[in-house]
This record gives C-alpha cells, structure tokens and sequence, in this order.
C-alpha cells in the first residue's frame, strides 16, 4: 500500500526539497520515474475520476472537453435540467460525453481539488508552503490521440501521472520565466527541435518550470494525469504594490507637462523630473509597511482547506444536543 501524500516533499520523493529548490525551481525539468504504479494510489485512482464523472456532481466549467487543442461548447456535451421552477444548468450528459471521448476528446476537469478533498488538502499545505496560489486540473485521454498543442503555462507545473500513459516533448522556452500576462506564439515552435522526449507511466513525476513548450500524445491505451499548478507571485506584483502607493503624494498626482508625448524639447527635463520622482518614491516609501501589506493580501487570497459543513454544530461552535434511546425530543410550533 503506498503511503499518503500529504506534502510538497511527498509528492516529490525520494527528490528531497532542498536539492530540488537548488536545482530545478525556475530553471529546469525533472522526471521522476518511480517504477512504482501505485504510488498515487491514496491521492487518486482512474476509479476515483470515473464516479466522480458518472455522479453527475461535476458540472460545466468543472467538466470539460478539449479536441485539436480547442475546447469544445458546452452545449456539445451537457444539458440543463429543469426541476420545479429551477434550472440546473451544464449537467454532464453522460452518454454524449462517452461518444467524444471515445472518438478522440480529451476530458478536463478544472479545479478538481475543489471536488476531491486528498487533492484540495495537498494543494492547500502546499500552498501554504510556498506562499503562492494552487490549484489542480485533471485529464482523461483516450489512445491514439494528441493532446492540446505545443505551448507554455505561465504557472508551475507538476504532473503526476495517475493512469495509462503519456508521452510528453518538451521544447526550451521562447521567453524566459514568463509573466501571466505574457502569451505564446505557437508558429515560433513549427519546427523546433525538442529538448527532451519521454513516456510517463503511473507513478511518474514531470516538473515543467513556466515558460517550457511542451506537447502530449496519448499512443494507445489511455492515460489519466492530475496537474499541481503553481501560480506565483513575481516581483512584478510586489513592485505594482510599491509604485501604487504613490498614490497617496499629491506630488506624484500631478499631471505631466502639456504636450510631453509630441514635444521633444521637454524630453530633458521629463527624464530628469522622472528619474527625481523615482528617487523620492525609494527615499520615503515606508517599505516595510509595503512589504506587510503584500504579505497581509496573499495571505487572505490563500484558498486554504475547505471548511467543513456539520449539520449538528451550533452556533457557538459546541455539538447541538441530540436525542437518547427512548427520548423524543419535541419542538412546539415546528413541522420540520
């Protein structure tokens, strides 16, 4: 039986945390061939995903489908069911989405961690950890067909292969550690040469930094993989906070001179006058206070573990009372 993965450093083992932070945060892919198929077991199994979609619980957008790189209409496999006066809108419709996934679609369930609690509490400890935003995805891909085109994520990406197979190509990236504002231009990797080819079997880890192109095909079987996706906060973020307490100086509030964007004359002194604002603004920002506040604005952004609904708390926070054997407990007035 494998062991539960509870932890960044479990999901990385025998890879210890330290050597990876050293070697391949931000800087390189890391394949970690287990030889050990059930290594995922307690995290997720195929079973797993196939009733969490036979449920019906999931629906559009937690359950997608994608054909050639694009995401195919909602309507093309769900339906809305009316019950009373209200309407339950993206309902999978089971059978219409077998028949594309058997005829090529790739299933995706976005934020699947939301749904399956071992996902959500591993994303939550680690984001915990790093500080940064997690979430999970999770792909169902018949054989003998090719996933989504290559392309970069500007987030993180860890893949853990659940079931069946994937083979992976990897391409260096075209913009080095991109911004999520940054997108990608696909006919730039038309002909590229791949950096690296590999097949991932369950059990199997892939760490891709952002920026690295990659592409998927499924050659026959199936495969089932879950992403951990890492969005992190840049120094782009922390320095948009500092420059927007600006704010608060009427001396930064003050509109540039008429005509600086059509008379050169002024660029001089537009430069000089910029550069002193910028020097005023690192002499008198409180930065610390800076600092805080950022701290202070990811840490109420951080989804955290799911709270638990429990039908018999009250308000306090204690069990409500219940009923002994042989006691009936009744409330005057009430019918429910």
């Amino acid at each position: 039986m494998s062991e539960p993965i509870r932890s960044f450093a479990d999901t990385i083992a025998p890879v210890s945390t330290a050597a990876f932070f050293a070697a391949n945060w931000e800087t390189k892919p890391l394949h970690i061939s287990r030889s050990q198929h059930d290594f995922y077991q307690q995290l997720l199994t195929r079973r797993d995903v196939d009733r969490a979609i036979s449920s019906g619980g999931l629906r559009f957008p937690s359950i997608q489908l994608a054909r050639g790189g694009r995401f195919l209409p909602a309507e093309a496999f769900s339906r809305n069911i009316r019950s009373g006066d209200d309407y339950f809108t993206g309902v999978p419709d089971i059978d219409a989405l077998n028949a594309e996934y058997q005829t090529g679609a790739t299933i995706s369930l976005p934020g699947f961690h939301r749904a399956w609690e071992p996902l959500g509490k591993l994303a939550a400890s680690i984001e915990n950890e790093f500080s940064h935003a997690v979430h999970t995805n999770v792909y169902l891909t018949p054989g003998h067909t090719v996933g989504f085109t290559p392309h970069f994520d500007t987030h993180e990406v860890f893949i853990l292969q659940i079931a069946g197979s994937k083979r992976w190509t990897i391409y260096q990236p075209p913009v080095l550690l991109p911004h999520r504002t940054q997108t990608f231009d696909a006919r730039i990797y038309a002909s590229a040469k791949p950096l690296l080819e590999l097949d991932l079997v369950p059990g199997d880890l892939l760490y891709l930094p952002r920026g690295f192109v990659h592409g998927t095909a499924t050659p026959d079987g199936f495969s089932v993989h879950a992403t951990l996706g890492i969005t992190v906060y840049t120094w782009v973020e922390l320095l948009t906070d500092w420059a927007q307490s600006c704010r608060s100086s009427a001396r930064f509030r003050r509109a540039l001179p008429p005509g600086f964007a059509k008379n050169h004359d002024i660029a001089d002194s537009l430069k000089h006058d910029f550069l002193q604002l910028i020097r005023e603004l690192t002499q008198t920002t409180d930065h610390e206070a800076i600092l805080e506040a950022f701290a202070n604005r990811v840490r109420s952004a951080r989804s955290m573990s799911p709270p638990q609904f429990d039908a018999n708390k009250t308000s306090d926070g204690h069990k409500a009372p219940t009923a002994t054997h042989g006691v009936a407990l009744k409330s005057v007035g009430s019918s429910g």
